[in-house]
C-alpha cells in the first residue's frame, strides 16, 4: 500500500480499474471513474461553500449515490464527515449537530444550521447542474492530507445521556482495508452488500473495503416491514459475494428459511459482528453453508476503526461451552492489554478489561474532552512517553496457546442490541426526562433461543405504556425504545445507594415470565 490517505488510495483504485463497477445504487450503476469525477466536483462544490480542511460536514442522507460520493469528496479535501440518520428524532439530531459544529449540513430534511437540502428530484437536479460547471479532475490538495488526519465522525450511544461522536483517522481505515484484502480476500470481482445503515459503524467496512480494494458496493436496505425474501433476492440478483450484517438479521433470515445456498448462491463469505451470535443458532448457519461459504465473526468498537479482529467459524468452535464464538486474534497493527480493576495485567486464565492501541485507535470524541479523557487513556504500564490506549469496557480472556480472545461480558452498562451499541444510561436519561418519573432503568433480557428484549423499569407516576413509548420515540432512535415498560413502586438499590440494574433485570425477568 503506497497511499498515505484514503482519497489517494481511492484514486489509485480508479486508475487501475476505471471502467469497473464501483457502486450499484437506486437501480443505477457507477464505474470507478464516474464516481471519482462526481466526488471531485462535489469536493470543489464543498470548498466553494466554505468547507476547508478540518471542518466537519454532516450528511443527513439515505443511501443515494450523492451520499457515497460526498463521503469521498470530504476525504479528498480533509474535511471529516459524519453520516446522520435522516429519520432520527429531532432532539437527538440536534445534540449530534451541536457536537459536530458542522461547516455544512447536506440533508433531505429541513432544520437549523448551514444546510443544503437535496430531499427531492428538483433539488438533486439543481445540485447536479451546479456541479456540471466545476472541474472533475483530481485535486492537488489531497496529497497534503496525512494518515493521522480525521477521516470521519461516527456517532455511538453515550452514557451521559447523549450520543458521542468518535473521530477516526485515515490511517485506521487504511489498516482496515489492508486486512480486508489480505485476510478476507476482498478485491476486484467482489460485490459487497451495504445492508448496514450508512450511519452505522459497520457500513464503514462495506464502503471502504469495497471501494478501496476495487470491489463493487451494492447499496441495499433491510428496512422494517420489507419482505425479507426481497432483500435476499436483490443480493442474489446483484451477485453479491460478501455479505456483512449483524447476527440479528442472519437469525431472522434463518427463521424465514432464507439463509441457505439455494437462496444465496453467489455469497462466498458471510461476516457478522456488532453483537454476540449464540452458538446454537450459529450451528445451523454453519451447517447450511459448510463447504460452500466462509463464516467470519468480527469484533471491533467504533473507536477502533470499525473492526480489530476476525475469526473464521470452524467445526471445533461448537465444542466450546462458551455460548459465543471467539473474537479471534487482533488484526495487524493493533496492540492490547488485558487489565484488572487495579490496572494491572489480568492473571493468566482470568478475564480483564481489553485496552486497545495502535494506529487504528480513534482520536477521541468530537468536542467532548471529558469523555475523551475517560476512554482514551495513557497506558498505565508505561510512564516514559505518550502511549494512548482505548478502554473498550469489554471483558475478555486470552487463550494462552493461541492468543485468541474470548468475550467474557461488559465492564459497564453498555450492551449490543440488534448490532447497535447502546448505553443503557441513555435510555434511563430519556425516561427520567418524562414528567412524573423519578427513577428509571433499562435492561436487556435474553431468552433461551438467544433473542434479546429491551425492557425498562420505572418508579414515580404510573403511566400508560403507549405514552411512555411515544415519549421515548421522540427522544431516541427506534432500536433504543424499550419493548415493555414496567412500573415499580421502588427501584432496588445496592449498598452504595445506587440503582441496582442487576436486581432490576432479575425482577423484570420474573415479571415477564409471570405475564407470559
Amino acid at each position: 500500500m503506497t497511499a498515505h490517505n484514503l482519497a489517494l488510495r481511492f484514486e489509485e483504485t480508479v486508475a487501475s480499474s476505471p471502467d469497473a463497477v464501483a457502486l450499484l445504487c437506486e437501480g443505477d450503476s457507477f464505474a470507478f471513474s464516474e464516481l471519482n469525477r462526481l466526488a471531485n466536483r462535489l469536493a470543489r462544490w464543498l470548498t466553494s461553500r466554505g468547507v476547508n480542511k478540518g471542518a466537519v460536514v454532516c450528511l443527513e442522507l439515505p443511501k443515494i449515490a450523492e451520499a457515497y460520493a460526498l463521503a469521498i469528496a470530504c476525504i479528498k479535501i480533509g474535511a471529516p464527515y459524519a453520516f446522520l440518520d435522516p429519520a432520527a428524532p429531532e432532539e437527538r439530531a440536534r445534540l449530534m449537530l451541536e457536537r459536530c459544529r458542522p461547516a455544512l449540513i447536506v440533508s433531505v430534511r429541513e432544520g437549523a444550521g448551514p444546510r443544503t437540502l437535496i430531499g427531492d428530484a428538483i433539488a438533486r437536479a439543481a445540485l447536479h447542474h451546479a456541479l456540471s460547471q466545476l472541474e472533475d479532475d483530481n485535486l492537488p490538495l489531497t496529497s497534503l492530507i496525512t494518515g493521522a488526519d480525521p477521516a470521519y465522525v461516527m456517532f455511538t450511544s453515550g452514557s451521559t445521556g447523549e450520543p458521542k461522536g468518535v473521530v477516526i483517522p485515515h490511517q485506521g481505515v487504511l489498516h482496515l482495508i489492508a486486512w480486508a484484502k489480505s485476510d478476507l480476500g476482498i478485491g476486484p470481482g467482489d460485490r459487497l452488500t451495504n445492508v448496514n445503515p450508512i450511519y452505522f459503524d459497520n457500513s464503514v467496512f462495506d464502503i471502504y473495503a469495497g471501494f478501496l480494494n476495487g470491489a463493487a458496493v451494492v447499496a441495499l436496505d433491510a428496512q422494517k416491514g420489507r419482505p425479507p425474501a426481497e432483500l435476499v433476492s436483490e443480493i442474489t440478483k446483484h451477485q453479491c459475494t460478501f455479505f456483512f450484517a449483524v447476527p440479528t438479521l442472519f437469525m431472522f433470515l434463518d427463521s424465514m428459511h432464507l439463509l441457505s445456498p439455494d437462496w444465496l448462491p453467489s455469497v462466498s463469505r458471510f461476516m457478522f459482528g456488532g453483537e454476540g451470535f449464540p452458538l446454537a443458532r450459529l450451528r445451523r448457519f454453519h451447517d447450511a453453508f459448510a463447504g460452500k461459504a466462509k463464516l467470519i465473526n468480527c469484533y471491533g468498537p467504533t473507536e477502533t476503526s470499525c473492526i480489530c479482529s476476525g475469526f473464521e467459524i470452524v467445526e471445533s468452535v461448537f465444542e466450546s461451552k462458551d455460548g459465543l464464538a471467539p473474537l479471534g486474534r487482533l488484526n495487524p497493527n493493533f496492540s492490547y492489554r488485558i487489565l484488572d480493576e487495579e490496572m494491572k495485567p489480568a492473571l493468566a486464565g482470568t478475564a480483564g478489561e481489553l485496552w486497545l492501541g495502535g494506529p487504528g485507535v480513534g482520536l477521541g470524541y468530537i468536542n467532548n474532552p471529558e469523555e475523551t479523557a475517560r476512554r482514551f487513556c495513557q497506558d498505565p504500564l508505561i510512564d516514559g512517553y505518550r502511549s494512548i490506549l482505548y478502554r473498550s469496557g469489554d471483558l475478555v480472556e486470552a487463550d494462552l496457546e493461541t492468543g485468541v480472545l474470548r468475550f467474557r461480558g461488559r465492564a459497564d452498562n453498555q450492551v449490543k442490541l440488534r448490532g447497535y451499541r447502546v448505553e443503557l444510561e441513555e435510555i434511563d436519561h430519556a425516561l427520567m426526562a418524562c414528567r412524573g418519573i423519578t427513577r428509571a432503568l433499562a435492561v436487556v433480557q435474553h431468552d433461551a433461543s438467544g433473542a434479546s428484549r429491551l425492557l425498562a423499569a420505572y418508579s414515580g407516576a404510573r403511566m400508560a405504556e403507549s405514552d411512555l413509548r411515544q415519549h421515548c420515540t421522540a427522544h431516541l432512535p427506534a432500536y433504543m425504545v424499550p419493548g415493555r415498560f414496567i412500573w415499580m413502586e421502588d427501584i432496588p438499590v445496592n449498598a452504595n445507594g445506587k440503582a441496582d440494574r442487576r436486581s432490576v433485570a432479575s425482577l423484570l425477568g420474573e415479571a415477564v415470565a409471570r405475564a407470559s
